[in-house]
Protein backbone atom coordinates (compact mmCIF):
# COMPACT_ATOMS: atom_id res chain seq x y z
CA UNK A 1 0.00 0.00 0.00
CA UNK A 2 1.00 3.76 -0.48
CA UNK A 3 2.73 5.60 1.95
CA UNK A 4 0.08 7.59 4.37
CA UNK A 5 1.50 11.31 4.01
CA UNK A 6 -0.73 14.34 6.24
CA UNK A 7 -1.88 15.20 3.09
CA UNK A 8 -3.09 11.34 1.83
CA UNK A 9 -4.56 10.82 5.24
CA UNK A 10 -6.98 14.02 4.47
CA UNK A 11 -7.71 13.17 1.14
CA UNK A 12 -8.99 9.87 1.76
CA UNK A 13 -11.44 11.25 4.38
CA UNK A 14 -13.21 14.19 3.25
CA UNK A 15 -11.98 17.99 2.64
CA UNK A 16 -10.18 18.88 5.98
CA UNK A 17 -11.40 21.98 7.89
CA UNK A 18 -9.09 25.05 7.61
CA UNK A 19 -8.02 27.87 9.33
CA UNK A 20 -8.28 28.88 13.03
CA UNK A 21 -10.80 30.19 15.77
CA UNK A 22 -9.78 32.43 19.04
CA UNK A 23 -9.85 29.70 21.80
CA UNK A 24 -11.27 29.90 25.37
CA UNK A 25 -9.12 27.42 27.38
CA UNK A 26 -12.06 24.85 28.58
CA UNK A 27 -12.32 21.39 29.95
CA UNK A 28 -13.60 18.17 27.53
CA UNK A 29 -13.56 14.97 28.27
CA UNK A 30 -10.79 14.35 26.16
CA UNK A 31 -12.66 12.55 23.02
CA UNK A 32 -14.75 9.57 22.58
CA UNK A 33 -16.59 8.22 19.12
CA UNK A 34 -16.07 11.50 17.07
CA UNK A 35 -12.91 12.28 17.70
CA UNK A 36 -9.66 10.54 16.57
CA UNK A 37 -5.96 11.64 17.97
CA UNK A 38 -3.72 12.72 15.11
CA UNK A 39 -0.65 13.98 17.02
CA UNK A 40 0.71 12.87 20.35
CA UNK A 41 3.63 14.66 22.33
CA UNK A 42 3.61 13.48 25.98
CA UNK A 43 0.70 14.67 27.47
CA UNK A 44 -0.63 16.74 24.91
CA UNK A 45 -2.70 15.28 21.56
CA UNK A 46 -4.28 16.48 18.73
CA UNK A 47 -7.67 15.38 17.54
CA UNK A 48 -9.97 15.94 14.40
CA UNK A 49 -13.62 15.34 15.10
CA UNK A 50 -14.56 13.01 12.28
CA UNK A 51 -18.10 14.85 11.60
CA UNK A 52 -17.31 18.69 11.75
CA UNK A 53 -13.27 18.14 10.37
CA UNK A 54 -12.02 20.58 12.55
CA UNK A 55 -9.11 19.65 15.02
CA UNK A 56 -8.28 21.04 18.31
CA UNK A 57 -5.20 20.68 20.49
CA UNK A 58 -5.53 19.21 23.92
CA UNK A 59 -3.33 19.35 27.09
CA UNK A 60 -2.51 17.30 29.70
CA UNK A 61 -5.70 17.47 31.60
CA UNK A 62 -8.09 17.02 28.28
CA UNK A 63 -8.14 20.94 28.25
CA UNK A 64 -8.91 22.48 24.98
CA UNK A 65 -5.97 24.70 24.05
CA UNK A 66 -6.29 25.40 20.47
CA UNK A 67 -9.06 24.90 17.45
CA UNK A 68 -9.37 24.99 14.07
CA UNK A 69 -6.55 23.90 11.13
CA UNK A 70 -4.50 20.87 11.85
CA UNK A 71 -1.90 22.88 10.95
CA UNK A 72 -2.59 25.90 13.47
CA UNK A 73 -3.06 23.17 16.46
CA UNK A 74 0.44 22.07 15.54
CA UNK A 75 2.03 25.22 15.46
CA UNK A 76 0.53 26.69 18.59
CA UNK A 77 1.67 22.72 20.35
CA UNK A 78 5.52 23.75 18.86
CA UNK A 79 4.79 27.56 20.56
CA UNK A 80 4.00 26.16 23.31
CA UNK A 81 6.71 23.78 24.26
CA UNK A 82 9.33 26.46 22.36
CA UNK A 83 8.28 28.63 25.62
CA UNK A 84 7.90 25.61 28.17
CA UNK A 85 10.15 22.07 26.87
CA UNK A 86 8.87 19.16 27.86
CA UNK A 87 11.38 16.19 27.95
CA UNK A 88 9.55 12.75 26.98
CA UNK A 89 10.22 10.02 29.16
CA UNK A 90 12.15 7.23 26.76
CA UNK A 91 12.83 7.13 23.17
CA UNK A 92 10.54 3.79 23.52
CA UNK A 93 6.71 4.84 22.77
CA UNK A 94 4.14 2.64 23.85
CA UNK A 95 1.08 3.06 22.22
CA UNK A 96 -2.21 1.56 23.68
CA UNK A 97 -5.01 0.81 21.27
CA UNK A 98 -8.44 -0.02 22.81
CA UNK A 99 -11.10 -1.96 21.63
CA UNK A 100 -15.15 -1.05 19.94
CA UNK A 101 -17.08 0.96 21.52
CA UNK A 102 -14.32 2.62 24.43
CA UNK A 103 -12.16 5.44 24.67
CA UNK A 104 -8.32 5.50 25.52
CA UNK A 105 -9.89 5.95 29.33
CA UNK A 106 -10.00 1.95 29.05
CA UNK A 107 -6.33 1.95 28.87
CA UNK A 108 -5.73 4.46 31.99
CA UNK A 109 -4.40 2.08 34.62
CA UNK A 110 -2.27 0.17 32.47
CA UNK A 111 -1.16 3.72 30.98
CA UNK A 112 -0.25 5.19 34.00
CA UNK A 113 1.60 1.80 35.17
CA UNK A 114 4.13 2.50 32.38
CA UNK A 115 4.63 5.94 32.03
CA UNK A 116 5.57 5.05 35.94
CA UNK A 117 8.23 2.74 34.82
CA UNK A 118 9.62 5.31 32.12
CA UNK A 119 7.95 4.65 28.94
CA UNK A 120 6.58 7.34 27.16
CA UNK A 121 3.14 5.76 26.98
CA UNK A 122 0.27 7.14 25.07
CA UNK A 123 -3.50 5.62 25.64
CA UNK A 124 -4.80 6.34 21.40
CA UNK A 125 -8.73 7.39 20.38
CA UNK A 126 -9.85 6.41 17.49
CA UNK A 127 -13.36 6.69 16.82
CA UNK A 128 -13.95 2.70 16.73
CA UNK A 129 -17.69 2.64 15.08
CA UNK A 130 -17.16 5.78 12.84
CA UNK A 131 -14.66 4.10 10.35
CA UNK A 132 -12.94 1.00 8.89
CA UNK A 133 -10.25 -1.07 10.11
CA UNK A 134 -8.38 0.49 7.00
CA UNK A 135 -9.20 4.16 8.11
CA UNK A 136 -8.49 3.47 11.56
CA UNK A 137 -4.70 2.17 10.40
CA UNK A 138 -4.42 5.41 8.46
CA UNK A 139 -4.97 7.57 11.62
CA UNK A 140 -2.18 5.41 13.21
CA UNK A 141 0.23 5.77 10.66
CA UNK A 142 -0.71 9.82 10.83
CA UNK A 143 0.59 9.57 14.40
CA UNK A 144 3.79 8.02 13.81
CA UNK A 145 4.56 10.05 10.62
CA UNK A 146 4.13 12.44 13.51
CA UNK A 147 5.77 11.70 16.11
CA UNK A 148 8.73 13.10 18.41
CA UNK A 149 11.97 13.16 16.60
CA UNK A 150 13.45 11.55 19.51
CA UNK A 151 11.27 8.44 19.65
CA UNK A 152 13.76 5.27 18.10
CA UNK A 153 11.03 2.45 19.32
CA UNK A 154 7.39 1.83 18.90
CA UNK A 155 5.38 -1.32 20.89
CA UNK A 156 1.43 -1.97 20.72
CA UNK A 157 -0.65 -2.90 23.65
CA UNK A 158 -3.71 -3.44 22.34
CA UNK A 159 -7.59 -4.50 23.17
CA UNK A 160 -9.52 -6.95 21.03
CA UNK A 161 -10.00 -4.30 17.64
CA UNK A 162 -7.36 -2.65 18.38
CA UNK A 163 -5.17 -5.50 17.73
CA UNK A 164 -6.61 -6.04 14.50
CA UNK A 165 -5.86 -1.90 14.05
CA UNK A 166 -2.63 -2.87 14.76
CA UNK A 167 -2.18 -5.84 12.97
CA UNK A 168 -2.96 -3.68 10.12
CA UNK A 169 -0.53 -0.68 10.92
CA UNK A 170 1.90 -3.43 10.95
CA UNK A 171 1.52 -4.90 7.64
CA UNK A 172 2.19 -1.85 5.79
CA UNK A 173 5.99 -2.09 4.89
CA UNK A 174 6.80 0.94 3.74
CA UNK A 175 5.32 4.28 5.67
CA UNK A 176 7.86 6.60 5.92
CA UNK A 177 7.79 6.59 10.09
CA UNK A 178 9.52 3.23 9.55
CA UNK A 179 12.84 4.99 8.54
CA UNK A 180 13.14 6.44 11.89
CA UNK A 181 11.43 4.23 14.20
CA UNK A 182 11.63 0.55 15.17
CA UNK A 183 8.65 -2.12 15.48
CA UNK A 184 9.62 -3.35 18.94
CA UNK A 185 6.80 -5.70 19.95
CA UNK A 186 3.05 -5.90 19.84
CA UNK A 187 0.54 -7.34 22.82
CA UNK A 188 -2.72 -8.66 21.78
CA UNK A 189 -4.79 -8.90 24.30
CA UNK A 190 -8.50 -10.28 23.72
CA UNK A 191 -8.25 -9.35 20.23
CA UNK A 192 -10.03 -11.98 17.83
CA UNK A 193 -7.43 -12.73 15.39
CA UNK A 194 -9.44 -15.93 13.42
CA UNK A 195 -12.49 -13.29 13.30
CA UNK A 196 -15.22 -13.02 16.00
CA UNK A 197 -18.72 -15.33 15.58
CA UNK A 198 -20.77 -13.63 18.23
CA UNK A 199 -20.19 -10.61 15.80
CA UNK A 200 -21.57 -12.72 13.09
CA UNK A 201 -23.82 -13.99 14.37
CA UNK A 202 -25.12 -9.98 15.90
CA UNK A 203 -24.98 -9.29 12.17
CA UNK A 204 -27.87 -10.48 11.87
CA UNK A 205 -29.37 -7.67 13.93
CA UNK A 206 -28.96 -4.70 11.90
CA UNK A 207 -29.07 -2.58 15.14
CA UNK A 208 -25.71 -4.13 15.23
CA UNK A 209 -24.81 -2.52 12.28
CA UNK A 210 -26.18 0.87 13.16
CA UNK A 211 -24.48 1.46 16.20
CA UNK A 212 -20.92 -0.58 15.63
CA UNK A 213 -20.30 0.83 11.81
CA UNK A 214 -18.55 -0.41 9.21
CA UNK A 215 -16.05 -2.53 11.02
CA UNK A 216 -18.45 -5.11 12.20
CA UNK A 217 -18.65 -7.03 9.23
CA UNK A 218 -14.54 -6.83 9.27
CA UNK A 219 -15.07 -8.37 12.32
CA UNK A 220 -16.35 -11.79 10.95
CA UNK A 221 -13.96 -14.90 10.49
CA UNK A 222 -13.56 -14.51 6.83
CA UNK A 223 -12.99 -11.52 6.90
CA UNK A 224 -10.31 -10.87 9.36
CA UNK A 225 -8.37 -14.59 8.38
CA UNK A 226 -8.17 -13.35 4.51
CA UNK A 227 -7.89 -9.77 5.31
CA UNK A 228 -5.56 -8.64 8.23
CA UNK A 229 -1.92 -9.44 8.04
CA UNK A 230 0.04 -12.19 10.18
CA UNK A 231 2.61 -9.38 12.49
CA UNK A 232 6.20 -9.77 11.38
CA UNK A 233 7.43 -8.41 14.23
CA UNK A 234 7.41 -10.15 17.56
CA UNK A 235 3.91 -10.91 19.39
CA UNK A 236 2.59 -12.25 22.47
CA UNK A 237 -1.90 -12.98 23.33
CA UNK A 238 -3.52 -12.27 26.01
CA UNK A 239 -7.21 -14.48 26.76
CA UNK A 240 -9.82 -13.95 28.87
CA UNK A 241 -11.56 -17.14 30.23
CA UNK A 242 -12.12 -19.73 32.87
CA UNK A 243 -9.37 -22.19 31.67
CA UNK A 244 -12.07 -25.23 30.99
CA UNK A 245 -14.35 -26.07 28.00
CA UNK A 246 -17.27 -23.98 29.20
CA UNK A 247 -16.08 -20.68 29.28
CA UNK A 248 -18.09 -17.47 30.23
CA UNK A 249 -21.01 -17.52 27.37
CA UNK A 250 -22.72 -20.92 26.78
CA UNK A 251 -23.58 -19.77 23.11
CA UNK A 252 -19.95 -19.84 22.53
CA UNK A 253 -18.08 -22.86 21.91
CA UNK A 254 -15.27 -23.85 24.37
CA UNK A 255 -13.26 -21.45 26.80
CA UNK A 256 -14.41 -17.51 26.14
CA UNK A 257 -14.22 -14.03 28.20
CA UNK A 258 -17.52 -13.82 27.27
CA UNK A 259 -17.12 -12.14 23.96
CA UNK A 260 -13.88 -13.76 22.14
CA UNK A 261 -12.99 -17.40 22.34
CA UNK A 262 -9.49 -18.11 23.28
CA UNK A 263 -9.57 -19.94 19.89
CA UNK A 264 -10.42 -16.77 18.56
CA UNK A 265 -8.21 -14.97 20.44
CA UNK A 266 -4.98 -17.48 18.72
CA UNK A 267 -3.05 -16.59 15.99
CA UNK A 268 0.17 -18.33 14.62
CA UNK A 269 3.74 -17.32 15.59
CA UNK A 270 2.89 -15.81 18.81
CA UNK A 271 6.16 -15.67 21.48
CA UNK A 272 3.88 -16.33 24.38
CA UNK A 273 0.28 -16.55 25.04
CA UNK A 274 -1.72 -15.64 28.72
CA UNK A 275 -5.04 -16.86 29.61
CA UNK A 276 -6.39 -14.76 32.84
CA UNK A 277 -9.88 -15.69 34.16
CA UNK A 278 -11.44 -12.51 33.46
CA UNK A 279 -14.28 -10.61 31.00
CA UNK A 280 -13.62 -9.29 28.16
CA UNK A 281 -14.43 -5.68 29.23
CA UNK A 282 -11.74 -6.33 31.97
CA UNK A 283 -8.39 -7.85 30.76
CA UNK A 284 -6.69 -5.08 29.69
CA UNK A 285 -7.05 -3.07 33.14
CA UNK A 286 -6.35 -6.74 35.33
CA UNK A 287 -3.39 -6.15 37.58
CA UNK A 288 -1.69 -9.18 36.09
CA UNK A 289 -1.96 -8.52 32.81
CA UNK A 290 -0.88 -4.98 33.41
CA UNK A 291 2.43 -6.43 35.06
CA UNK A 292 3.10 -9.22 33.32
CA UNK A 293 2.50 -7.02 29.73
CA UNK A 294 5.69 -4.84 30.62
CA UNK A 295 8.24 -8.03 31.48
CA UNK A 296 7.20 -9.33 27.80
CA UNK A 297 8.09 -5.90 26.28
CA UNK A 298 11.24 -6.02 28.42
CA UNK A 299 12.10 -9.58 28.61
CA UNK A 300 9.59 -11.53 25.03
CA UNK A 301 8.22 -13.15 28.26
CA UNK A 302 4.93 -13.08 30.12
CA UNK A 303 7.26 -14.96 32.70
CA UNK A 304 10.37 -16.62 33.56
Amino acid sequence: MAATTTATYFNSMEQNFSGAFPNVVLPTLGGKQIWADLLIYSRFRIQENVITRHCRLLGPKDSRLAWGSFEHCEATLERLLAQNPVELKSDHLVLLLHGMFRSKEAFSPMTRAFRTNGYEAAAINYPSTRRSIEQHANQIDHILEHAPKDIRRVSFITHSLGGLVARTVLGRQDQPWRQNIKVHRLVLIATPNQGAALAERLGKLQAFHTIGGPVTTELYPEHVQQNIPTPTCPFAIVAGGRSNNKGFNPFLPGDDDLTVTVDEAHLEGAEDILVVNTLHTFVMIHPAVIRLTQHYLETGKFME
